[in-house]
């Protein structure tokens, strides 16, 4: 019956078969537990929550490993937000970092997109030319600021030679409306010694302020 239906053109009835063939268990995963297919499904969903404007889209490699580095505050949506916005900008996956490797809510996140904080992880997702997702901490205090970087975490940047992007995100967590600023990679630099990784994230972070700076309403309701 589904295949009459997609047959003639009825709308949803791709999703309709996909969901029967998912319940079949035939559906594929990547190596680190990405789910495309669900993610697609789940995208009309993620629309009517978030509204999200992508600024500086063009910066990000069209190919290839990065780090988008990225403020938050005390919610849950921007791992979200910065997943969503940057796939329907470039059309690419971030994995970010963060997964809680307790089941069942590690796998879940993972089909998302989500990946472990372990930098040999995000290590091996950049050699396979990943755009890796990593938030900093969390700046409770004030909106106007950006957190820490956790400067292990830059490691696997140097370590693979991939650029580290510093990116402003601006909205609130009850909120629809949320627009990211993906500023200029800031390149790693080679054979840099041990202090590298901590010249790497003071530079980031100070990049990611000057964008937050220059991306925040003048008004303190966001």
């Amino acid at each position: 019956m589904s295949t009459s239906l997609l047959r003639r053109g009825v709308p949803g009835a791709q999703a309709l078969v996909q969901v029967q063939r998912r319940a079949r268990g035939a559906f594929d995963i990547d190596e680190w537990g990405l789910d495309p297919e669900l993610v697609a499904l789940a995208n009309p969903i993620f629309g009517l929550r978030w509204d999200i404007e992508v600024r500086g889209g063009d910066r990000l490699p069209a190919v290839g490993g990065a780090v988008l580095v990225f403020n938050r505050r005390f919610g849950v949506s921007e791992p979200w937000v910065v997943a969503r916005g940057i796939r329907q900008a470039t059309g690419r996956f971030v994995r970010t970092v963060g997964v809680p490797d307790v089941a069942p809510v590690g796998p879940f996140i993972r089909r998302f997109g989500g990946v472990l904080d372990r930098t040999d992880e995000i290590a091996g997702l950049l050699r396979a030319g990943q755009l890796v997702g990593l938030p900093m901490s969390r700046a409770l205090r004030s909106r106007e600021q950006v957190g820490d970087l956790d400067v292990e975490r830059l490691e696997a940047a140097i370590e693979t030679g991939s650029p580290v992007v510093p990116v402003a995100l601006v909205g609130r967590e009850l909120g629809r409306a949320w627009t990211i600023v993906v500023g200029e990679p800031v390149p790693p630099v080679a054979d840099g010694g041990p202090l590298a990784a901590a010249e790497l994230a003071e530079d980031t972070q100070r990049a990611a302020q000057v964008l937050l700076d220059e991306s925040l309403p003048t008004s303190w309701w966001f």
